[in-house]
């Protein structure tokens, strides 16, 4: 009788709070002229453009929000090497800097901090790959700003690879 009296009470409020979770409330609507509209402000660096020009890979960077004085891209596995890096601003201008370069990736410390509101393109020339054409290539990328610790988040820069006919 015990069992079947707690197995009832179990059964009755296992009842009555699944109802309580599964009834609809009554929700309240705001009309178009008293809705907030919520304006966002990007205010970290940003992968604007990638892509591919003959046999050199880049990735534009917008710098926003503070300086950046690293910029750190991890390399795809299926890049075999390539021969060259350039980085350069809006004009094509070389920016100043020192890369170090390991089979995983590339590190570019700038001799003086990109300012905020400048763009910086890392360019790959003769790149080589260890895939046949038509595949994607993901680069990682993050950045470290001026007087921070740590590394943040950029992106991810897509390069997709041409068809070539070998015919």
């Amino acid at each position: 009788m015990k069992a079947l009296i707690f197995g009832s009470l179990s059964a009755l409020i296992l009842t009555t709070a699944s109802t309580a979770i599964a009834t609809p409330t009554k929700s309240q609507q705001l009309d178009s002229a008293s809705s907030a509209q919520v304006a966002y402000t990007v205010n970290v660096p940003t992968i604007t453009n990638s892509g591919v020009k003959n046999d050199t890979h880049f990735i534009k960077v917008a710098v926003l929000g503070m300086s950046v004085q690293d910029l750190m891209i991890s390399l795809p596995n299926q890049m075999e090497r390539f021969s060259n890096v350039r980085v350069v601003d809006d004009s094509g201008k070389e920016i100043a800097a020192k890369t170090e370069i390991t089979k995983e990736r590339l590190s570019i410390t700038f001799d003086q901090p990109i300012a905020a509101g400048k763009s910086v393109e890392v360019q790959f020339t003769g790149v080589q790959t260890k895939i046949l054409d038509g595949r994607i290539l993901l680069y990682g990328v993050t950045a470290r700003r001026t007087g921070l610790q740590g590394e943040i988040p950029v992106g991810t820069a897509r390069i997709d690879l041409p068809y070539k006919n070998t015919n």
